[in-house]
């Protein structure tokens, strides 16, 4: 299952100061942020997608900004992103974390 949040993507990235947390999977895990770090850092790698990465372990969130004239490829490789994230921390990890993907530049 995949969540989606409809909001403007400048508003969304700016307000870190909700108090709530809402993982993706709807539920909150306790994981090793510097291996999640490192699974999101080499799916993101190895697809080119360029992208700077931010991690809030204390939302479960990640935000990816991809550079705007690589919409395609991040949409196009979007699924094989999953599976070697998946595969690098677990499913059940995977899922409990709320992703963001921003265009920027």
């Amino acid at each position: 299952m995949i969540s989606v949040t409809h909001a403007p993507a400048d508003e969304a990235a700016e307000q870190d100061e909700d108090d709530y947390r809402i993982p993706a999977g709807g539920r909150w895990m306790e994981m090793d942020w510097k291996r999640v770090g490192e699974a999101f850092t080499d799916a993101a790698e190895r697809l080119g997608w360029d992208a700077d990465l931010e991690f809030f372990p204390e939302r479960q969130r990640v935000i990816v900004r991809f550079p705007k004239d690589r919409p395609e490829l991040v949409g196009s490789t979007m699924t094989e992103f999953y599976r070697l994230i998946a595969s690098a921390i677990g499913m059940d990890q995977f899922m409990s974390i709320w992703i963001d993907y921003l265009a920027q530049g």
